[in-house]
This record gives structure tokens, sequence and C-alpha cells, in this order.
């Protein structure tokens, strides 16, 4: 015998005291039987194991407790999401920008497609930019408020093509970066597909061009990013520069690229084209058309006056 625990050889042991309340493997009774390597059975007293069971367990509560972040830890790891954060935002604003920029070159093919029809269903004569109120020199527009808003008396080379273009959305950039640009008409025809003719009285009005008389229709802008006013609407539905954006305001210094804050860029450094071929294409600021300057001292990005450059037009030679 040894303190208050008594062990006993294999084969004999102590009777098995009854604990009501208790199994045999219930540590807090002081006749339960423990095993132990070599022996039969220990008779241990119930302090003692409860100290042994501590001794035990303490070390496996000390693992399974949790110690928090320190203040330099959770630094870090902000630090890291903010690197994260700067590398891959500009990443996503940029492919967001190219979706956008994808979708009005598919508006413009569709616009291609249009207009493609309604040259077959008219001779090849190309859509006029205006209609009712067709009057370049002097300018003839209809009376405010009319001017900038869509108006049953109004019709224009949008509201020509409409029955094969079934939907205005197609008439949306949403690049557009007026202030209407979420239903404004973001595109303008280009002045030189339209043939001009004397009216009676000296006035000359400029109706849609036969589209086979342009002898680089694969160069020759049809369409261009320009645009303030709703479809339908007479104002920005004709543009003389494809470097306008808005209105009749036109570059001026004769010489070089212009000031992309004067006239703002919509995709990225470009602009988004359709051509009189029918294919849609994005150009940068610094390619063809914006450095077209088909007339000596005119300013770059005409696209003005129906003819060839040697005849005092706008249009670009074939290659």
């Amino acid at each position: 015998m040894y303190g208050d625990v008594k062990w006993y050889t294999k084969g004999a042991g102590p009777p098995v005291a009854r604990c009501r309340g208790a199994t045999r493997a219930h540590m807090g009774c002081p006749h339960s039987p423990v095993r132990q390597p070599g022996l039969r059975w220990a008779h241990v007293g119930t302090a003692r194991i409860q100290t042994l069971y501590r001794s035990v367990t303490a070390p496996m509560r000390r693992r399974q407790s949790r110690r928090g972040f320190t203040l330099v830890e959770l630094l870090t790891v902000i630090g890291i999401i903010a690197v994260l954060a700067a590398i891959l935002f500009p990443v996503f604003s940029r492919a967001r920008a190219s979706a956008r920029r994808t979708r009005c070159l598919s508006n413009m093919q569709q616009l291609g497609v249009a207009i493609e029809t309604y040259v077959q269903d008219n001779a090849g004569f190309l859509p006029p930019w205006s209609v009712t109120h067709p009057g370049i020199a002097p300018w003839t527009p209809p009376p405010d408020p009319i001017k900038n808003v869509a108006d049953p008396s109004v019709a224009t080379w949008d509201t020509a093509i409409m029955y094969a273009l079934r939907t205005k959305e197609l008439l949306i950039c949403p690049d557009n970066p007026n202030s209407a640009a979420r239903s404004a008409r973001s595109y303008a025809i280009a002045q030189y597909t339209q043939r001009p003719m004397t009216v009676s009285g000296g006035g000359i009005i400029a109706l849609g061009g036969f589209r086979d008389d342009i002898p680089a229709p694969q160069k020759t802008v049809l369409l261009f990013e320009k645009g303030d006013n709703e479809p339908g609407a007479w104002g920005d539905a004709l543009g003389q520069n494809v470097y306008q954006y808005h209105d009749e305001d036109m570059p001026g210094d004769g010489s070089g690229y212009e000031d992309p804050d004067e006239f703002p860029m919509w995709h990225f450094d470009g602009k988004n084209f359709l051509y009189c071929d029918y294919h849609a294409d994005w150009v940068a600021r610094t390619s063809y058309p914006f450095d077209h300057q088909p007339q000596s001292g005119d300013s770059v990005g005409m696209c003005k006056d129906w003819g060839r450059i040697a005849d005092g037009g706008d249009w670009p030679d074939p290659d």
C-alpha cells in the first residue's frame, strides 16, 4: 500500500462496490476502477483522480484558447487590403469602361445596318440630316423650345431610319460626357455626307447624298459621337467636325490636335465612329480622322463640305 492507493496484481482485486447514481467509469466515484498497463485494477481516491484530471486537461484548455490580433497585425492586414484595392480597382474600372465602349460600338454597327436598309430602300441615297428643317446657309432651326426636343413637326436622320432601327436605346452611348447622357442621342451625322442644294432665295439646304459618289467610304465618317439632346431633336443632329461633342462649337486653332479639356473624348482618349461602308471602329485622339485637315487653314477633324479635296470638299482621298 502506498498512500491511499492500493495496487493489486493481475487476477486479484477488491470486491467492486456499488455506487448509486454513478457508473463504474464515473471519475467522481471512489470505487471506480481505472485501467493501468500490466495491472488489473487500481483503486484511486476521489481527490487524487480529480487532481490528475486537471493536470491532464489544463494544457488542452490552454491550446484551445485563442489569442486576439494585436494592433500591428491588424494594421498590416489593412495595409495589404489597401494595396490590393489600389491595384485592382483601376483594373475593374477600365474593364467596365471597355465594356461600355464595346456596347457603344455595337450600337453604331446596328445603326449602320439600319442606314444601309434606308439606302437600299431609297435608291442609294443616305438619310437626310433633317427632312423638315434642312437649311444650313442660313440655318433654319425650328422655333424654341422645339429646337432641342423631339417634336412631331421635326424629322431628323434618326427619325428617318427608325422604321429599320425600332428602338431609341441604340441611339444612346453610356459614356456620353454631356449633361443629358442617359437620355441624349449620342451620334451626329457628318455634314459632308449631305449634298448641298441652292433653293429659291439663295438659301442652301443639305440632304442625304448618293452614297456611291463617295470615293473612299471606308475612310469617310458617317456618324460620330456628339449630342446632348433627345432622339428626334433638331439640335446636334448634324456635325461638322469630329472633335465636336455638343452644339456647333468648332475647333478653331487651325493646327495640331485640339485640347481634350475643351473637346472631351468619350472612350478613354478617343471616340467611336461609323464609316460610310457601315463598319464601326474606335479611334485614338492622335489618329485619323482627328488629324484630317483637308484644306489649308482648316481646323483638324473637319467633315463639313461635300466633295473631294481637289474640288474644295472635305472627303478623304482614296488610299
